[in-house]
């Protein structure tokens, strides 16, 4: 039991300095793309995301937990521009794992899914 409260408050390896800006809370500003072109019509500004530390993310809607799983932060190529990006993987050891390149610039996240005709989302620091 000592040994699972360890490894949980633990930090998660990260590929660099600016990839640990990722950590804290997000609000929802908009989201593009998507197969119509139109972004991710089921998100709005009540929306949040939310990286901890110790691998944990959190999506609320509201104030309600809508999602939580693991992620992980790595550098690697990304589908979008063939070059070494940022990259969030989520999943809780899932065969399959969503993963997501990512930039920040001040206070604004931009997520793009890593699949064609995916989502890009864009979030500022609470």
């Amino acid at each position: 039991m000592i040994a699972l409260f360890i490894v949980s408050c633990g930090k998660i390896n990260t590929p660099n300095t600016e990839s640990e800006k990722i950590f804290g809370t997000w609000r929802f500003v908009n989201s593009s793309g998507g197969f119509s072109g139109g972004g991710d019509v089921t998100y709005d500004a009540t929306d949040t995301y939310e990286y901890q530390e110790n691998g944990t993310f959190s999506h609320r809607k509201g104030g309600q937990l809508i999602d939580q799983m693991s992620f992980s932060l790595q550098l690697g190529p990304s589908i979008m521009s063939q070059t070494d990006q940022l990259l969030i993987h989520y999943g809780n050891g899932m065969s399959q794992q969503l993963s997501q390149s990512f930039n920040i610039h001040h206070d604004t996240l931009v997520l793009n899914d890593e699949v064609f005709d995916g989502f890009q989302y864009v979030f500022v620091k609470q």
